[in-house]
């Protein structure tokens, strides 16, 4: 007899957690077409449907937050606009959202068939300059070409440099050069053929480029180059000679913006393209409004230029995709849908009450996600929001493997049955996957909550489950702000939980809270509607002080503070002869910090300092990007004042801490003062914690991250793209 869930279904293997370049590498072919069409990614498909046809000149802005599918909404994208028509009439014909868009079919049909070349490149974390972009791009679109066997264009940026090279002057030229202790340094080849044969071989060639870029910059060769006017003719040329549509996809793009916060308007060049071309730039990105201040003029034009379009995971969207990735073994078909049918029986209150919240009118829906219990599904759906970034989510909770020592979804088919005594995965068994396994990863006040289940001894098994089921319930109802009231730990919402669960559904699981209050680990605080909700009593009256705590972090975390806090005045690694020019204390190999509230101050002292073997430096840095930017303009005047000639100024500003940084820095610092004095351990580990954010996060961001050096002689700065090159 079948007796576990495994013998009857299966995760779809293609459902992939996060799409990256690796996922896709080790994807079968066809995975794109596991993609479920729910309404945002349809409306992203109208959109790009209506820029092709120009009836819109511009191109698509996809953003949403995490976990919600842009990116394989993204990629999936990319496979319909270049498969063969009747793979994309296979895909389509696959799910009932399409197959009610026929006119949408036909129309990007025939877009397809008057020629498209699509392009799609992930993370841009590498590319700290408008040229780097450029070239990216540029090559990007060449290997498409070529693989599909069309017009390259005449001389992309790497042929043009190649070509330089590889006349006899210029060869001899660049020999000289190379000669250089600043280029022999810098380079891996010793001589110009070394050069060209690295380039001409095929490969990775970007850091090779990027040196080959900053000589031409300092030895003024200006064949060596390539800017927005070069690039876009290039595009247009190839657009013209082939007669097709370019649509240039580029995933997490989130990070060229933080990058390449001064140079928007050679980005703007490339994107005003498609008013006279039809060469589409998509970028995929985290919300687009914590990339840039309102004020920001450029910005706004930039943002302009694209149409937006939002990918989001309503509650009912959700459902569909879970359901989506259950699949029924053929064999197991006709048994389990008598088996989905008995399970869905024993849930109508719970499943009502969720349907209603979701707004999902279609009972399929429900009985799709069986053996998961609609108030599991609804939490499982919002606990991303319970941690600090997409380190948890519904899909890796569904997708985790038996094998990775989880209690997620697939441990639980293999181990449970629809006859077992408890038979549905209920909302107490998201807690190993999201409590055990992920509480490094929770956000502080997340945490607080959960904490308080270790910290109980001798309870039964009933009482276990219930505590779990509510603390969860607080911890997100606490996170969504009150604002799915299913969330509350009420008692007729707790039956809700553990209804079709004969040990504890009905007023069983109400007793064991009731008992848990008795033992003074729950209390039981008045709501509205003359209703009580179930809370952790520990927590009972601890916020508002948590909160005063924080109010005060807030108001007393300077710039200057922070800095020195992370020991930020270290951030470069000097060498020893290095130090000894430039390091503020002996022995110590720190640079001077300056800060927009001490950088004038600073500055006027070392200039009345003389200079002897060593150079007077500083490295700026800021908290947010309002700061960062208007500090820029004051270092700008400064460098340009002779008083201050004998200064090398290092600008940090392009890697500000951020506001969602310095919000997990208030959070642990605030716990760690919460719990000094009666968990000395909970608050040493906050407190490190928070150190963490700046000393660790915030200083690698730094040193990976664009710098500008400023001197007199060049006032208009160097960009660098890290520490190391600094």
């Amino acid at each position: 007899m079948v007796n576990k869930y495994r013998e009857y279904f299966e995760i779809d293997e293609d459902y992939f957690p996060q799409i990256n370049d690796y996922s896709i590498a080790a994807a079968k072919p066809d995975f794109w077409m596991t993609t479920y069409p729910h309404e945002t990614f349809i409306n992203m498909l109208n959109q790009v449907e209506r820029i092709l046809a120009r009836q819109e000149k511009r191109s698509l802005w996809i953003e949403g937050a995490y976990g919600t599918g842009k990116s394989q909404c993204a990629y999936t994208l990319k496979k319909i606009l270049e498969v063969p028509e009747e793979e994309l009439r296979i895909y389509w014909n696959k799910y009932e959202p399409l197959k009610r868009k026929p006119d949408l079919l036909e129309k990007l049909i025939g877009h397809k068939q008057k020629g498209i070349v699509t392009v799609h490149r992930y993370a841009s974390g590498s590319i700290t300059s408008p040229r780097d972009l450029f070239f990216a791009i540029q090559e990007s679109i060449k290997s498409v070409l070529e693989k599909k066997g069309l017009y390259t264009g005449e001389n992309t940026l790497k042929e043009s440099v190649i070509a330089w090279i590889d006349d006899p002057l210029h060869k001899r030229f660049l020999n000289e050069l190379l000669q250089k202790p600043e280029w022999k340094a810098l380079f891996s080849q010793s001589t110009a053929d070394e050069v060209l044969n690295a380039l001409c071989k095929g490969g990775e060639v970007k850091q090779l480029m990027n040196n080959l870029f900053r000589l031409a910059d300092k030895e003024g060769i200006t064949a060596m180059n390539i800017d927005a006017d070069r690039l876009l003719a290039w595009i247009t040329d190839v657009i013209d000679q082939n007669n097709v549509k370019i649509v240039f996809i580029w995933d997490e793009f989130s990070d060229y913006f933080k990058n390449n916060r001064e140079s928007l308007s050679e980005f703007q060049k490339l994107v005003e393209l498609v008013n006279l071309k039809p060469f589409y730039f998509i970028v995929v990105t985290h919300e687009s409004g914590q990339l840039f201040t309102t004020a920001d003029s450029t910005w706004t034009k930039v943002r302009d230029r694209f149409i937006p379009v939002q990918i989001a995971l309503p509650d009912n969207i959700a459902f569909d995709l879970i359901g989506h990735a259950f699949k029924i073994k053929q064999a197991a078909q006709n048994n389990w849908e008598i088996l989905a049918d008995d399970l869905n029986s024993r849930v109508n209150s719970s499943r009502a009450a969720v349907m209603k919240a979701t707004k999902i009118t279609d009972p399929q829906v429900m009985k799709n996600i069986m053996p998961l219990h609609p108030m599991a599904a609804l939490l499982l759906k919002n606990i991303a929001s319970a941690f600090k970034s997409n380190q948890r989510s519904m899909f890796d909770f569904i997708k985790t493997s038996n094998t990775d020592d989880m209690k997620a979804f697939q441990w639980f088919i293999e181990n449970t049955g629809p006859l077992d005594d408890h038979p549905l995965l209920t909302v107490d068994m998201l807690w190993d996957f999201f409590y055990e396994k992920g509480k490094e990863n929770l956000t502080p006040d997340i945490r607080l909550i959960l904490d308080t289940f270790p910290q109980q001894k001798n309870l039964t098994e009933k009482e276990q489950a219930v505590l779990k089921a509510i603390l969860i319930m607080q911890a997100i109802d606490q996170r969504l702000g009150g604002m799915i009231d299913l969330f509350k730990a009420t008692e007729q919402n707790l039956s809700y939980v553990f209804e079709g669960i004969p040990d504890l559904e009905g007023t069983a699981c109400v007793n064991t809270a009731k008992r848990l209050v008795e033992k003074g680990i729950l209390v039981s605080n008045p709501i509205s509607g003359g209703r009580h909700v179930f809370a952790a009593a520990v927590l009972a009256g601890d916020q508002a002080k948590i909160d005063s705590y924080k109010k005060d972090i807030r108001n007393n975390s300077t710039t200057s503070k922070l800095v020195a806090e992370g020991g930020l005045s270290t951030v470069l690694s000097l060498s020893p002869a290095l130090r000894l020019r430039f390091e503020s204390e002996p022995n110590t190999g720190k640079i001077i910090p300056v800060t927009a509230t001490d950088f004038t101050r600073t500055i006027n002292n070392l200039c009345t300092k003389e200079t002897k073997w060593n150079f007077h430096a500083v490295i700026a840095f800021a908290k947010d990007d309002i700061e960062a930017a208007s500090f820029r303009k004051t270092i700008k005047a400064a460098v340009a004042d002779k008083r201050y000639e004998n200064i090398v100024f290092i600008d940090a500003l392009s890697t500000p801490l951020g506001i969602e940084a310095f919000e997990q820095y208030v959070d642990y610092s605030a716990m760690a003062m919460y719990y000094n004095g009666n968990n000395n351990s909970a608050s040493r580990e906050n407190s490190d914690k928070a150190r963490h954010v700046l000393d660790q996060d915030w200083k690698n961001r730094i040193y990976n991250g664009q710098f500008i050096v400023y001197t007199y002689a060049n006032q208009e700065g160097e960009k660098l793209g890290n520490g190391q090159g600094v």
